[in-house]
């Protein structure tokens, strides 16, 4: 699915609670009382890293989709500083967070900015600060596995990479829940092969039906698959959440089978 131009009252009333995906306002006179570490608090987590707007959909929605239950392993692809992961922590999820940090080009990430913020956040997420093939991830050990607005920022072979990892990461029935960026300056819509922040995957080349189940997602709205259209999108925009960057949001959910 693509994220839709209306937020549904349940993913808005979500955002509220927790911030998203921007962080809460803090007043003048709250940054002129408090110290920082309280301003941050109060600020929340997704204060912490910028994010394009089609996150007030994302967000929610892969909340709300994955069916959390308390003491679930959880395990976040990229998730970088961004305040999904707390979330999941605060909801009583085992969080492990795959995250190379500045080691690959991305956000500043590093074990000791994790533990300031899992204090500040009273959570316990735990980092793994290095690339998915080399952090030692258990087999069959997740309930569900979370990968927000990553794999379009990835090389095919890297993405591929993330699909087989997290595959055997995952027990059998886990659920992969995942958005992937679809850029509207670039290919499929235009002869722009890559823009500054990558590239629109082709995910029917990530997704092998040996491995997989599509629960949650249509095929025509997903970059790859062959009954996508991108003329029928660009003809339907009206109804899609369209990022400040110009960019839709591809909605997934796997089942490993």
């Amino acid at each position: 699915m693509l994220a839709s131009s209306q937020i549904p009252e349940p993913y808005a009333d979500w955002n509220r609670v927790h911030g998203a995906p921007f962080g809460r306002p803090v007043r003048r006179w709250q940054k002129f009382l408090f110290p920082p570490e309280t301003i941050g608090r109060l600020r929340g987590p997704f204060a912490l890293q910028p994010n394009n707007s089609i996150r007030q959909f994302e967000y929610p929605w892969a909340f709300h989709s994955a069916r959390l239950q308390s003491g679930m392993r959880v395990l976040e692809v990229g998730g970088g500083l961004a305040g999904f992961q707390f979330v999941l922590d605060q909801s009583g999820c085992a969080v492990t967070n795959i995250d190379p940090g500045m080691k690959s080009g991305g956000w500043p990430c590093d074990q000791e900015s994790m533990r300031k913020l899992n204090r500040r956040f009273g959570s316990h997420v735990e980092l793994r600060n290095t690339m998915i093939e080399d952090a030692g991830l258990p087999k069959d050990h997740f309930d569900r596995a979370f990968c927000i607005s990553v794999l379009e920022h990835l090389c095919e072979g890297s993405a591929l990479s993330v699909m087989r990892h997290v595959h055997q990461a995952l027990k059998p029935g886990g659920l992969f829940v995942l958005t992937a960026d679809l850029f509207l300056n670039i290919a499929p819509f235009c002869s722009r092969p890559a823009n500054e922040f990558g590239i629109n995957q082709n995910l029917r080349k990530l997704i092998a039906d040996e491995l997989w189940h599509l629960e949650i997602g249509e095929r025509a709205c997903l970059n790859g698959f062959p009954e996508f259209n991108h003329d029928f999108v660009l003809s339907n925009l009206e109804k899609y959440l369209i990022g400040c960057y110009p960019a839709l949001a591809q909605c997934l959910v796997l089942k490993k089978r």
